[in-house]
């Protein structure tokens, strides 16, 4: 569920809009749906890997991969690390 959950939370979409998929999902294991959505985003927000805003994103800055923040440094990964870092079809660039 929560993999679902950070998914959503990609800054597209309203707190009801993602109640709404999660509950076409996961149905009755979901149930109250706001609750424990709610819940699960609070949980994001302690650990400080979401924020929740009062207006739409609407790209004001990048959530895709291949952001480094400023204070950190890091290695090249090597040709053949495996991962896929390429930006998803309509993500900012």
């Amino acid at each position: 569920m929560n993999s679902l959950l950070w998914e959503l939370c990609d800054g597209s979409r309203t707190f009801s809009e993602i109640c709404e998929v999660m509950n076409e999902v996961f149905h009755e294991n979901i149930a109250p749906v706001m609750q424990r959505t709610a819940a699960a985003i609070g949980l994001f927000q302690s650990n400080n890997l979401a924020l929740m805003l009062e207006e739409p994103l609407n790209e004001r800055w990048r959530v895709g991969p291949g952001k480094t923040p400023d204070h950190q440094t890091l290695s090249v990964p090597p040709e053949d690390h495996g991962y896929d870092c390429r930006p998803l079809d309509g993500e900012a660039p």
